[in-house]
This record gives structure tokens, C-alpha cells and sequence, in this order.
């Protein structure tokens, strides 16, 4: 590998998905690597099936607004794909993240060759770099952001986590995690540990008996102690739980980080405004989209509010639709949008055949349609990505 451009298409051809009844293959990787897992500092660790990218960042500003060195994991990124491994609210550096991946890579050569054909995939040579990277840095915290799930997450292999947080449960990836809300509760408290602190969002109470069987000490934020440190209403309790997090890592952490950490926080495609009528944000999934069009309600009382969404199809966004074109002032339309690693949109014309909403050929043109007051381009996060990317030009 001669450039980072080169690294980065490296770690997108490994496999995207492989079995996944345990973690040895992400063991075996970390054996070969001296298991820099077990070299790292104390960690947050955070799940959930909405908000977990904004309590991670908002968790680690805080944390290193008190002074501590601070490693940040997340996913997916939204314009560079280095945002996914951050220290101090900075990108790793494209000559690091390149002589990481290769030291990786080298690793895998006889590795792949013994475990094939069930060989490391793109999400744990990804958190190997990751970890490999931290663990050669004079860090004092992490905040990392589970993947998908908890229990067999590439993540959950680190002996150094302090805090567990699980920011919210709902019916998201259920090929992977199971059908229904216990089974996917159950997997998210995978990544409880004994005797560990476990802070929760907005959890129902179906969710919270699964929790709590695997938890002795479960916290709940304040709402309202502090302002929000990220636009939407759906932050106001995302803030509360990265708050009620650090107090749980360090309760030595003073308000005043707190309140700096709060307020310097910046988070691409959260309620983001591109221009005065124009917003982005990354409700992927129907518990995303109700929390989106709750805080337009509230933020937004008057006008008409028109929602373009580009979906994948193995999310459930059409849950919602019933209740947000109740209001006569919303209206919806869909375009296709094809994910990573060519994963089918939402079948628009038959969600159109059911719905009364719109369709458009691309974004643009459904953009260029709109005549609402405030237009909302949202859905994948992949797909607002896209948008932001061309917006941006």
C-alpha cells in the first residue's frame, strides 16, 4: 500500500460479513497483532440502536474538555472516512491510518490463509486497526461505538471497559439480532460486564427487564441539567446520557467540562441545517424517524415540511409514515438509494402503492420539486452522506 486512498479500499474488499456464533475470529486477529486490546486505557462503551454516535462524540468532548487524552470510535463516518477513529476530536492521520492498515494487512496474510474461508471481515480488521493504533498512543480514555448489536460485536473484547451504555433498543437489524425487542435488548447487554456501571436513554420497559438481568448498578441521565450539546429534541436526552456516562467513568469530571464539552460539540447530519430551508439528518430507521419528526413538530410549528427519504430496504422507516402523514403539513417522498456494498433501497413503488407519498427519480429532482417551507433530505446514513457530499460541491 503506497497511499491511504489505497489502505481505505483494503479494508472495504475484506469480507463484509462472516459467521458469527463468537468472537474467535476477532481474537485470532488481535493474538497475532500482541493484543493491543489489553494495553488501552479505561473505555466507554456505547450501543444502541439510535444515538449512539451522539453520545459517543458528545462523551468524548466532554472528556477531553477535563483534560484527558481522548480515543473516539465510530460509525459510519458522514465526509472523511477517517472521522471513525479520532483523537481529540481529530481525524487519525492519513499517514497513520495507512502504516496501521499495513501492519495489519501483513498480519492477515497467513492468518487468512489458516482460517479460510471464514477469515476476518472489513468491521474487524477495522477495529483491529483501530485498536492497534490507540494502544500505540499516550491515551487516557476511550468512548467506542459498538457496530451492530453488543454481544458479538468486533468491539466487545476489551478488558478495559469501565462504562456501558445502551442508548436505546428498537426493531433494527433483526436478521442479525433477533425479532423482537428482548432479543435485540439481550444482545446490547452483551457488551455488560461484571459489576459495570450500565447508563440507558430512552428504553422501554420490555428492554429494561432484559438489562437489567444482566445489570447491578443501571443509571439514568438528568434531563435538562444541561443544555444540549447537539440541535433536536431527540438530543435532549442523548445529552443526558452522555453526561450520566462520564460522571459514571470519572466522578471527578466538574461541570464546567461538562458545560465546554457540551457546547464544542459538532456532529454532521444530526439535525443539521445546510441553509435556512434546508436540513440533513440520519434518521435511518422508523424509532429515528418518529424522534426526527417529533423535534420538526417542536422546532418547527408553522409551514409545510417536506421529507425526502432515501432508505435501505432492510429498514423499517415506513413504520412511521402512518403518523407523520397525519399531519396535513408533512408530506413524504421516496427515492432509491443503493447502500454499501450494493444493498437494495426500500422498494419504492410498492411502499407508494400503500402510502400516499411521492416518488422521484433521484434526490436532486425531489429537491428541485419542493416547494415546503423546510425540506428534509433523510434516511441511511450512507445516503445523507451522499447528500451532504454533492451539497457541499
Amino acid at each position: 500500500m503506497r497511499t491511504v486512498a489505497e489502505a481505505i479500499a483494503y479494508i472495504h474488499s475484506r469480507p463484509k460479513g462472516g459467521q458469527k456464533e463468537s468472537l474467535e475470529r476477532m481474537h485470532a486477529l488481535l493474538d497475532r497483532l500482541g493484543n493491543p486490546e489489553k494495553i488501552l486505557p479505561p473505555a466507554i462503551h456505547v450501543t444502541g440502536t439510535n444515538g449512539k454516535g451522539s453520545v459517543a462524540t458528545m462523551s468524548s468532548n466532554i472528556l477531553q474538555s477535563a483534560g484527558l487524552h481522548t480515543g473516539l470510535f465510530i460509525s459510519p463516518f458522514i465526509t472523511d472516512f477517517r472521522e471513525r477513529i479520532q483523537i481529540d476530536n481529530k481525524m487519525i492521520a492519513s499517514e497513520d491510518l495507512l502504516s496501521v492498515t499495513q501492519d495489519v494487512a501483513d498480519i492477515l496474510i497467513d492468518l487468512d490463509c489458516e482460517l479460510a474461508p471464514d477469515i476476518p471481515t472489513e468491521f474487524e480488521v477495522l477495529t483491529a486497526i483501530m485498536f492497534t493504533f490507540f494502544a500505540r498512543q499516550d491515551l487516557d480514555a476511550l468512548v467506542i461505538e459498538v457496530g451492530i448489536g453488543g454481544l458479538l460485536d468486533s468491539t466487545n473484547v476489551m478488558p478495559n471497559a469501565r462504562v456501558a451504555v445502551i442508548t436505546s433498543v428498537g426493531l433494527d437489524h433483526q436478521a442479525l439480532l433477533g425479532p423482537t425487542i428482548a432479543d435485540i435488548a439481550r444482545q446490547k447487554a452483551g457488551i455488560i460486564h461484571k459489576n459495570m456501571p450500565v447508563v440507558i436513554g430512552q428504553i422501554s420497559s420490555e428492554a429494561l427487564s432484559v438489562i437489567k438481568e444482566h445489570a447491578t448498578n443501571v443509571i439514568v441521565g438528568q434531563l435538562g441539567e444541561f443544555k444540549p450539546g447537539l440541535p433536536g429534541e431527540y438530543q435532549i436526552v442523548n445529552t443526558a446520557t452522555a453526561v450520566a456516562a462520564v460522571r459514571a467513568f470519572d466522578k471527578r469530571i466538574p461541570n464546567s467540562a461538562i458545560i465546554h464539552g457540551l457546547a464544542s460539540t459538532r456532529f454532521p447530519a444530526r439535525f443539521e441545517l445546510l441553509n435556512k430551508s434546508l436540513m440533513i439528518d440520519g434518521a435511518h430507521n422508523a424509532q429515528g424517524l418518529h424522534a426526527l419528526y417529533k423535534a420538526l413538530i417542536n422546532s418547527y410549528p408553522t409551514g409545510k415540511i417536506h421529507l425526502i427519504i432515501g432508505s435501505l430496504m432492510d429498514k423499517n422507516v415506513t413504520d412511521s409514515f402512518s403518523e407523520i402523514l397525519a399531519q396535513n403539513r408533512f408530506a413524504i417522498t421516496l427515492v432509491p438509494f443503493t447502500g454499501p456494498n450494493g444493498r437494495h433501497s426500500l422498494n419504492i413503488e410498492a411502499t407508494a402503492k400503500k402510502y400516499p407519498v411521492g416518488t422521484a427519480v433521484n434526490w436532486q429532482t425531489a429537491l428541485r420539486q419542493s416547494d415546503a417551507d423546510l425540506t428534509v433530505l433523510t434516511g441511511s446514513l450512507y445516503f445523507v452522506s451522499k447528500v451532504r457530499e454533492e451539497y457541499a460541491k
